[in-house]
């Protein structure tokens, strides 16, 4: 009977589409949801406030003043209680009655208008099935404020006036529905289209049912208009009221594609300076983000001016370095709208590691940030997401990437017959050398100054991963340093032996990730378990491998299964890397058969929950016996042959010899 070696196919990982989560809401602004008297109330409080800081010198807002938009700084909206009480009174009764900005802003001085021009301005052992899964980005935001109507003058009533104006808000708030909002929309006057934008606003927080209502009432169009609004405070309630149309309903996307909201959302975030707009609208495209159907425009219209507009500037990679003056939540919104493309199709991919200063400014963001001791950052996490997603099958969709690396040798040709003649043997002579072993040899010249998408794979970006598994507590984020070198690791060939040595020789990575084969966190634990997987596959470095890992392999086999989720892939991989890694090391593998492993390997092997990692340690069992020293050992201890070879151990060593021969 021939013997045969038997080997996992290369373990992958990437973000699963499926998994791709939005963001969080435009939320309205307080703890609480109060009602309407107390919400009035509360105005009437903040007017009384303003009054007195204006009279004391004072031009800011309160910071506890009950908005549920912010303006920019240099703009203040003053807008009478009694005033707007009554024109949407009249609004109704009357009919629309055109009152321009300048009048406007005559009437109401501290209402402030600008112009046209916006100066205000994989560890399964098939690939296929190697989906290991990131978290989700952040659970959503609760509300913090109630909705109100917009920021009012800075008027002071007495009490008997103050009671008389509650009085006539409250009935007037409590008539003012989704279809008054909507109609307020189309308003020539800019208070009306700031009041039913705010109103959408808060509604379709917490009511599915106002989104669908919107969206029969034709206000999407309208919005999307409003985002050419001249009035800053219009267009950022018009950001967010789209931002919470479009959380979690498809139908609403889609309406905001159609009239032409990408390109007016992506219009404004270039000319705009209200750094408030800039979230709403980057959480806007994050949501957009989500749906499949919008992935291929988004990456045409929106990657390059979020590229340019906040990721490149924000990482310091441009000649104006703004990242101290911009918001850190546009750039965390805007990666996370990246992550969630990087989990496209291939030709988006591609395109996203063809988009110029795009994989430089995520890579140096991380490596800053791990500098500065702040690994855990969100922001950290999204951009590592990406740069996992983007080194998915990279080998394979960018070859010309590794034309340098794949010059260095050609395999020698392989004949049938030496294909059929291999040693089963996983305990070979430690003195034998491989194929690979014997044409290629480490170490490879990097560029020095890598740009673009070559950045993905040098050495100096792998460190930053090492470094953040050592340094991150951010499990989302270290599970994706992890996928990211074993999509590295992937293949089989020149490209994954070098950056296998890469990790293991030049860089020393056993140490950072090998503490993670014994993660409390089963996800965190298969990852590792894949990556070691792929980096055993390597000859050169498998004795260091051995001596380093297989103690901690040994472990994670009697532990016992802690999640039934993934466990199976786990212990299926852990089983075959052992396997190899005992063909370079016999010696050590003696030291670590004892009465507990076996007797683990021996359950497993029965367990037919576990479909991979039974099949694996039948196999693992069955080979430890076909070796005579370790055959020795093993009866020294009092274990006999039917724990080795049985019908379970047997079939599993034919099965996987015809896998080898078909």
């Amino acid at each position: 009977m021939k013997n045969f070696v038997v080997s996992t196919e290369p373990l992958r990982s990437f973000v699963p589409l499926h998994q791709v989560q939005e963001t969080s809401l435009a939320v309205p602004s307080d703890d609480k949801l109060r009602t309407g008297q107390q919400r009035v109330m509360d105005q009437v409080y903040t007017m009384r406030r303003r009054s007195k800081s204006s009279m004391s010198g004072s031009g800011s807002l309160s910071p506890s003043s009950p908005v549920s938009f912010s303006f920019n700084k240099n703009i203040s909206s003053k807008i009478n209680l009694s005033s707007l009480t009554g024109s949407l009174k009249g609004m109704k009764v009357m009919g629309k009655q055109r009152i321009s900005s300048a009048q406007y802003a005559k009437a109401n001085p501290g209402f402030s208008t600008i112009d046209g021009r916006g100066t205000a301005r994989n560890v399964m052992l098939k690939p296929t099935r190697s989906n290991p899964e990131l978290a989700p980005p952040p659970q959503l935001a609760t509300p913090r404020y109630p909705p109100t109507r917009p920021v009012f003058s800075q008027t002071t009533f007495t009490k008997a006036e103050s009671n008389s104006k509650v009085k006539s808000s409250l009935k007037e708030e409590n008539d003012i529905t989704v279809k008054d909002a909507v109609e307020f929309l189309t308003s020539p006057d800019e208070k009306f289209q700031l009041y039913g934008a705010s109103f959408i606003q808060h509604n379709t927080y917490s009511d599915p049912k106002a989104k669908q209502e919107v969206l029969q009432l034709k206000g999407i169009p309208s919005l999307v208009s409003l985002l050419q609004s001249s009035c800053p405070p219009v267009q950022e309630a018009a950001s967010s009221a789209l931002r919470n149309l479009v959380f979690k309903d498809n139908a609403n996307k889609l309406e905001v594609q159609r009239c032409g909201g990408i390109n007016k959302a992506l219009t404004l975030l270039k000319s705009t300076d209200s750094d408030e707009t800039k979230k709403q609208l980057t959480g806007l495209l994050w949501n957009l983000s989500s749906s499949d159907d919008l992935k291929s425009d988004l990456i045409q219209t929106a990657m390059p001016v979020l590229t340019d507009t906040v990721v490149v500037p924000y990482a310091g990679m441009s000649e104006q370095n703004t990242s101290d003056n911009m918001d850190p939540e546009i750039f965390y919104n805007t990666t996370a709208c990246l992550r969630n493309l990087s989990s496209d199709k291939q030709k988006n991919r591609q395109a996203m590691r063809n988009c110029r200063g795009l994989i430089d400014s995520l890579i140096s963001y991380v490596q800053a940030s791990a500098d500065a001791d702040r690994s855990d950052d969100k922001s950290v996490e999204n951009c590592v997401c990406i740069l996992h997603n983007l080194t998915y099958q990279l080998e394979k969709e960018a070859p010309g990437l590794f034309s340098k690396i794949t010059a260095l040798a050609t395999p020698p040709a392989r004949s049938t017959a030496q294909k059929n003649t291999s040693s089963v043997s996983c305990f070979s002579q430690q003195g034998s050398k491989t194929e690979q072993d014997s044409y290629f040899d480490y170490p490879v010249m990097e560029d020095n100054n890598p740009k673009g998408a070559g950045r993905l794979f040098h050495s100096s970006t792998m460190q930053t991963y090492l470094n953040l598994l050592g340094s991150s507590q951010n499990e989302s984020t270290l599970e994706a340093c992890m996928g990211t070198l074993q999509n590295l690791t992937a293949q089989t060939g020149t490209v994954s032996n070098v950056m296998s040595q890469t990790i293991v020789q030049k860089l020393n990575g056993m140490q950072s990730f090998a503490p993670l084969l014994q993660s409390s966190n089963p996800k965190l634990q298969k990852t590792a378990t894949a990556l070691l997987g792929n980096l055993s596959r390597s000859p050169r470095i498998q004795s260091t491998l051995a001596r380093q890992a297989l103690p901690r392999l040994a472990s994670v086999l009697t532990s016992g299964a802690t999640d039934p989720a993934n466990t199976d892939d786990t212990m299926a991989v852990a089983c075959h890397t052992i396997r190899n890694l005992l063909k370079v090391e016999p010696e050590m593998g003696k030291k670590l058969l004892n009465n507990t492993l076996i007797n683990s390997l021996v359950d497993l092997s029965k367990n037919r929950y576990f479909p991979n990692s039974s099949q694996a340690a039948a196999l693992l069992l069955h080979s430890l016996w076909a070796e005579k020293d370790i055959q020795s050992i093993l009866k020294k201890q009092g274990m006999n042959k039917g724990s080795f070879i049985n019908d379970i151990t047997t079939s599993a060593f034919k099965s996987a010899a015809q896998s080898i021969l078909t």
